[in-house]
This record gives C-alpha cells, structure tokens and sequence, in this order.
C-alpha cells in the first residue's frame, strides 16, 4: 500500500481551543512493508479539568486520569513510533496540530508527511455525502471496539484504508494518496479542483460550509497564495483550524486591482454575514457627529442621523459611528479627557449652565465664562481623529490603477465602475450610491498610501451612462 512506513494515529482531547485543551488519549499503529510492527496506547493527563461532555463522548473521567503520564512523559517514545513514517489520521491536520505542538514543546521537531482519510475516502468514493468516521464505519461494516476510544479509532482508520486498498486497487489507490501528498495543507472537506482555477490576481475568495452558506469573506492580491495561507497556518492559529474544520467548497471573484478587491470585500462581508469574519461587519445608517456654532460663537455637537452620501459639508462631520451608545460613549471620553461641555456636546439638556460646571470640571463655556476660540480650538483638537477628512477633489473622479476596471468616486461614496469594451467607450456598472465608514477608510487610506502612482481623472455625473 505505502512505500515508507506509515502510522495510523488517534487523539481523544479535553475539548475547546487546540492551544488550549490538552490530550487525553493517543493510539497509534506503526506499519512497515504491510506489517504492522508496533501497536501504542495510552491515557495522558492533560493537566487540566475535562468537560462533562467530553466524558459523555469518550468514557474518559478525571479519576481515569490521576495516574496516567503527562504528555513529556511518553514523548520520547512516541517520537519514535512515529519517526521517518507518514502520518496517517482522520481529520489529520486537527490531530495533528495537537501531536506537532505537545513534541515540540518538548524539544522534538515534527513535520512529516500528512494523510487525510477524510480526502481518501472523498477521493475514492465520490458518491457519498458524508465522510465522517461514523459514516466510513457504517458504510465498510467496520468492527469498532470502543467508538472516540483513540486505539479503536486508529484500528478503525487503518482498516478503512485497507478496505479501500482492497476495493480500487494498487494504482488508483496510489494515485489518490499521492495528489493528496502533494497538495498537503489542504482541508480534509475541500476537493482540490476548488483550487484548479485559483489564479494569482487580485480578487475575493468565499469559503463555504457543506451547503453553500458562506462562513468566511477574505480578499487578496494574490488569491491563490492567500487561500492556502489560511491552511498552512491551521496547526498553529485556533481561528484557522475551525475554518479548515468547516470549509466545504471556494467561490473565487478576480477584480482588476487591490482597491477593487478590498470594496468587494466590504461589501460582501456586509451582504452575507460570515461568521468567521469580525471586522467589516457593519450597519448601511450611520450616527454622525455634526458641527454647528451657536449664536455666541462656540461649537457645538449633535448626533444625528444621516445619509452621508447626500450630505453637502463634510467639513462638519466630526464622526462617524454604527449606533447612538458608540457615538455617546466616543463623545464622553472626549468630554472627560479635554474638559469639554456636556451641554455644548449635546449630552446633557438644561438651561444656562452644565451639571459638570458645579463639579468644576467644565470651564464655563456653556455661560461664556471661557473664550469661545479657546473652547472651539479644544474640541478640533479632541476631535480632529475622528472627523471625516474633506473630499480632496473639486467634483467626482475616476480612479485608474493600472489594467482593467477604473472606479468612480465622488464624495467618499463608491459610485460605479468604468469597464472597458474593445474598441468602444468603457461601460459604466453603477452601484448603489451609500457612504460607508468602511468604503472612507479603504478609499482614504489607498489614495494617500499610492498618491504618487495613482491615476485621477475628474468627470461630470452626466457623462455617465450604464
């Protein structure tokens, strides 16, 4: 079957994040020229409590565990079990992760040659659904002493993989372990013609679980390498090792430029809700931070909402927040910090003077005890970081980075793209016209980071013509 020794490896473990729980219980079987030469079991001590839930699934109680080895203590022997072979499991890279990061804890590098009997059984038998131990068990009537036992799971995986020697024969058996071996990082549910038509362009991947929903949004200018930067980190990084868990399939988009991609981004994490995305994940209102002066001459703040994209005076937006208690709470930090007035900032509504003025930690402004250009001056200052910067243009512009799409922009606001047509004028797609916080942030930060390179060209609304 293998022409180098394999062992065929099980872990039980205490449950939640891999850098944080703790082996229970290794099985493992070493085999050499279709002999199995050595047979390994143990409990291990995690030196941590175990979840009710993890002794419901495995039998393994804590008193089981009082005198079993920790970890350092069956190492070296371990080591040697697994030394020069490949490794073999279901699910490898969760086992492992697990494996690899308790050796070299203890000063034993690991990094052999990985197989999946998740991907063997994907690749060898296409026509079922599901390829969970449980299933493969089922479907092959494979005897199993104790199920979530980790020797009886290696014996389990180890037959399965004869079984599946036996049915397809040596060489389309061979075939299907050596595609795997070669494109090692990837998830044990992801078929590798995903990635066949992965280029290295600019673009947004979508990982999706087993139907079709969309559980992660990423964006890149080199999609393939970012693709498979998620799974090399897998061993390492608990946020990598659920998504490899979970993704079933990739839907690629190529975009013409770096820019484009990160709008797309944006927009997309906004429209599909991933739950592995954090960032990015916002609300289309916004609560805005507006400048006035009053008629003594001070400024004053109002929260107020607003649809940015038709609001004429970006000079006088002072902020930007997803809801009322962000705006409030940003505006109370500035009030305590730069001794502000809660009246003038809109958080306290009263006639003459602020509640904070009597705790003397207002200096007056609210009756006009302080100079209003001295009061005016404080809140630019406490507030300057978090203002909308001016549109730096005198009207909208098409923004070129190079090949491919140019953008339209006015005002921070994402018009349309110009896509261009051989031997025609380009093509404008408009989008729907809503500042976005997000949307400000990318377009500011590209327009500064690549001022020199960049190509802008102002344009008139009406000649815009889809």
């Amino acid at each position: 079957m293998f022409d180098q020794p394999v062992v065929y490896l099980d872990i039980e473990t205490s449950g939640g994040s891999f850098a944080r729980s703790g082996i229970l219980e290794v099985g493992a079987i070493r085999v050499e020229d279709g002999q199995v030469v050595q047979e390994y079991t143990s409990l291990v001590n995690p030196g941590t409590a175990i979840p009710f839930w993890i002794t419901n699934l495995t039998g393994i109680s804590e008193n089981d565990l009082v005198h079993a080895p920790y970890f350092e203590d069956i190492a070296d022997e371990l080591n040697t079990i697994l030394d020069g072979a490949i490794f073999i499991a279901h699910h490898v890279r969760f086992d492992y992760s697990y494996i690899k990061r308790q050796l070299e804890a203890c000063g034993y590098a690991y990094n052999p040659k990985l197989l999946c009997t998740v991907r063997l059984s994907r690749a060898l038998y296409p026509e079922h659904k599901s390829h969970s131990l449980e299933k493969i068990i089922l479907r092959h009537a494979i005897k199993v002493g104790a199920r979530h036992r980790a020797f009886d799971d290696a014996k389990a995986i180890k037959e399965f993989a004869e079984l599946a020697y036996a049915e397809h024969g040596q060489e389309k058996f061979a075939y299907a372990v050596s595609r795997q071996l070669k494109t090692r990082p990837l998830p044990p549910n992801l078929d590798e013609s995903y990635l066949e038509n992965v280029g290295n362009k600019p673009g947004v991947y979508v990982f999706e679980d087993e139907v079709g929903q969309p559980i992660y949004v990423g964006k890149s200018v080199n999609i393939r390498n970012r693709v498979l930067s998620h799974f090399n980190a897998d061993t390492k990084l608990n946020k990598e090792m659920k998504l490899s868990q979970t993704v079933h399939k990739l839907r690629v988009i190529e975009t013409s430029s770096e820019l484009e991609a990160l709008l797309l981004e944006s927009k997309m994490v906004k429209e599909l809700l991933p739950v592995h995305n954090r960032k990015l994940r916002r609300n289309k209102s916004h609560l805005v931070l507006v400048k006035d002066v009053n008629e003594q001459g001070y400024t004053t703040i109002s929260v107020e909402t607003k649809d940015i994209a038709q609001f004429s005076d970006m000079d006088r937006i002072y902020g930007v927040y997803t809801n009322r208690s962000k705006a409030k709470n940003a505006l109370e930090d500035k009030l305590r910090t730069y001794q502000l007035c809660s009246k003038l900032l809109g958080l306290e509504n009263t006639k003459g003077a602020c509640f904070l003025l009597q705790l003397g930690k207002c200096k007056g402004a609210c009756v006009g005890k302080e100079p209003a250009k001295a009061y005016n001056a404080r809140v630019v200052i406490a507030l300057e970081r978090s203002k909308v910067e001016s549109w730096p243009y005198k009207s909208a512009v098409v923004i070129s980075t190079g090949t491919g799409n140019s953008i339209v922009v006015d005002k921070w606001v994402v018009l349309g793209y110009l896509e261009p047509v051989e031997e025609a004028e380009p093509y404008f797609r408009p989008v729907e016209r809503t500042f976005d916080i997000d949307t400000y942030h990318i377009l500011r930060s590209y327009i500064k980071t690549h001022f020199s390179s960049l190509s802008v060209k102002p344009i008139k609304l009406n000649q815009l013509t889809g």
